[in-house]
């Protein structure tokens, strides 16, 4: 894996410091990450490569997806960013320490609900801020939405029409371990409060890393993907502790089962 810096001399303050970078995945990279042949070659882009007539939207969007409280505090009802779930803005090919990439997304929707009813990127991505960001859906004929949903075709261009992205998503973990959330708790409290916090507060670091609420106020509410023990045992297995993920299957799910059953913020009218 290469890193490719962004030219042009652009730096954003990001994760508590300065610093901005793109990662770039060459087609081997995605097969062995994914034991996945993708049919074609392609790297994921940099927001400053796109085309002049649409650069300052996406350039706009990967900002509000890295600094999405201070970009869109109107949208935004915790302490939250998208980032915190989409490393590096969703532009990477999930895997180890990339989060959950948003490359390709774009052609997932619109799509059918069991009811029928036709669903849209836009309404997505309402859905995350109305869930994950425990806040208000963006207008969506707004510039705020148009920024996003272009940045995501620009980090989506090149990719293929394709029946299934397997980089895309959760997958449930495969163990027969019954998850046990008092042994989680000792384990959040030996792995992940050092930088999260006792009480899953999180922490803002001047000039660091900040880490992310995991309950409370500030926090993800009950109807985030995030909240479920599932989804959550699946990216912590897969990205933590940051930047050097080696938590086994079971640990994941204990830590899990005990985060997932903590107070956080209730979704209106969510069942």
């Amino acid at each position: 894996m290469k890193l490719s810096y962004l030219s042009g001399g652009i730096f954003f303050i990001l994760l508590g410091g300065i610093y901005f970078y793109f990662l770039r995945h060459p087609v081997d990279d995605i097969a062995r990450v994914h034991s996945y042949n993708v049919p074609d070659k392609y790297d994921l882009y940099d927001p400053e490569m796109a085309p002049e007539e649409i650069r300052d939207q996406v350039v706009s969007g990967f900002q509000m997806m890295i600094e999405t409280k201070n970009q869109l505090p109107q949208y935004v009802g915790n302490d939250m960013n998208c980032r915190n779930c989409h490393f590096n803005g969703g532009n990477s090919m999930g895997g180890r320490s990339c989060g959950f990439s948003l490359v390709g997304v774009v052609h997932k929707y619109p799509r059918k609900l069991p009811s029928g009813k036709e669903y849209t990127l836009e309404e997505r991505v309402n859905s995350c801020f109305m869930r994950s960001m425990n806040g208000k859906p963006l207008p969506v004929d707004s510039k705020e939405m148009r920024a996003l949903v272009t940045y995501m075709e620009w980090i989506s261009n090149g990719i293929p029409k394709l029946e299934s992205y397997p980089w895309l998503g959760a997958k449930k973990l495969t163990s027969s371990h019954v998850p046990d959330p008092k042994r989680g708790e000792k384990l959040f409290a030996m792995k992940c409060a050092p930088c999260h916090g006792e009480n899953g507060e999180g922490q803002k670091r001047p000039y660091q890393l900040d880490y992310p609420p995991l309950w409370g106020n500030g926090a993800f509410n009950d109807g985030a993907g995030m909240s479920k023990l599932d989804m959550f045992a699946y990216f912590i297995y897969k990205n933590m502790p940051y930047n050097d993920p080696r938590l086994s299957v079971e640990e994941a799910l204990d830590i899990a089962s005990y985060v997932t059953k903590q107070p956080r913020p209730k979704l209106e009218n969510h069942e």
